[in-house]
């Protein structure tokens, strides 16, 4: 009986993985890997990148780890930072009014490390939203 649960696993794992060709990665072109200014959101850090494009079994592999990867970025940047954020307001009437005092104040206050952005890209406090950026070097605005 338990010999035939084990064949039943292995036909099951075949069908799901599938036994056709690999299929092709997909095209990119230097737009798909531009950056793009965006709210620091998990996903922005540069850990796990790589996980997205995996396919087949590599994909299922890669699942667990991309979604523990995800989750240490959300931790910090949907949760701390805009809890610190709303103390700091509560605190003091108003959101830091620069990135160096947001930096000061809020992330090394607080000993929050941010994630590692991708190459070319940069954090940005946004003072009017209260709100943490990222963009590409070449387009922070100026303060």
């Amino acid at each position: 009986m338990m010999k035939n649960a084990n064949w039943l696993l292995l036909v099951v794992c075949f069908f799901a993985v599938g036994c056709g060709p690999p299929a092709p990665a997909p095209l990119t072109d230097e737009s798909d890997t531009a950056i793009e200014a965006q709210k620091a959101v998990a996903g922005v850090g540069k850990r796990g990148q790589s996980l997205n494009n995996e396919t087949g079994v590599g994909k299922i592999i890669a699942g667990p780890a991309k979604t523990l990867l995800n989750f240490e970025q959300k931790a910090v940047l949907e949760f701390q930072i805009p809890q610190a954020l709303q103390l700091y307001k509560a605190t003091n009437g108003y959101f830091p009014k620069t990135h160096e005092e947001f930096m000061k104040q809020i992330v090394e206050a607080n000993r929050l490390k941010l994630p590692e952005l991708p190459e070319g890209a940069v954090y940005q406090f946004d003072p009017e939203k209260g709100e943490l950026w990222v963009y590409p070097e070449s387009e922070v605005p100026q303060e």
